[in-house]
């Protein structure tokens, strides 16, 4: 009896997340990243974003190697922006802004555990030359800059401009153009879209460089200016 109380709580807590500044439910971002993303967005596995492996439901690549969540958008540059110290002072000083942030899934992709601690921190970018750092992963950072698999920029663009659009966050104007650019270079695939549609469902908004990718373009006027 109890477990179907906390399963009727858990379906409720789904249906009502709406991760936008208003006064909706206050997400939990270790409920989303332990359950609602597996479970709901990638139920029979998929592919990291990154090197493009296919992991299966124990998110796991061969049977061996993890697959973790990464914030496209870094929660460290979210962090220095709310000015509230670390992950830990960010929820435990109970700001709202944080947590609808740090459990938006727009802004979260299945990776390769390993490349979380490579990254720290590096800017994307494009960098000059190949320099993959394992054979069989087309991803490069160098000087403080990461440059993804051609396949993956478009979802890092328009995750990065999502956050930069629906929460304020900054985006220097060179990283916008990048962004934009790599908007264009890599446009939507069937299944960004369907990862958007069940998005909305679970948290009931789009994002909307999805949609209308042209919307790029206008944000990088409207910056220009």
């Amino acid at each position: 009896m109890k477990d179907k109380y906390l399963l009727l709580a858990f379906s409720c807590f789904i249906l009502s997340f709406t991760p936008v500044f208003g006064d909706g439910p206050v997400p939990d971002y270790d409920l989303i990243a332990a359950q609602v993303f597996w479970d709901k967005l990638y139920p029979f596995g998929g592919w990291t974003l990154y090197c493009g492996y296919r992991f299966e439901h124990d998110r796991k690549i061969k049977a061996t190697e993890p697959v973790s969540i990464e914030h496209i958008y870094p929660t460290s540059e979210i962090i220095k922006q709310l000015h509230c110290g670390n992950r830990m002072r960010c929820r435990d000083s109970g700001n709202k802004k944080f947590a609808r942030m740090e459990a938006d899934m727009h802004n979260m992709y299945p990776v390769w555990s390993a490349l979380v601690t490579f990254r720290n921190g590096s800017r994307f970018g494009y960098i000059d030359g190949e320099h993959w750092r394992f054979e069989d992963c087309d991803i490069e950072w160098q000087g403080g800059i990461l440059e993804p698999r051609p396949l993956a920029r478009g979802n890092v663009a328009r995750a990065m401009l999502y956050m930069h659009e629906h929460y304020g966050l900054t985006l220097e104007p060179e990283t916008v153009k990048t962004m934009v650019q790599w908007n264009k270079e890599d446009p939507t695939s069937n299944q960004e879209i369907e990862r958007n549609d069940q998005i909305e469902a679970i948290q009931g908004n789009r994002n909307p460089f999805i949609d209308d990718p042209a919307r790029a373009e206008k944000l990088l006027r409207s910056t220009d200016r």
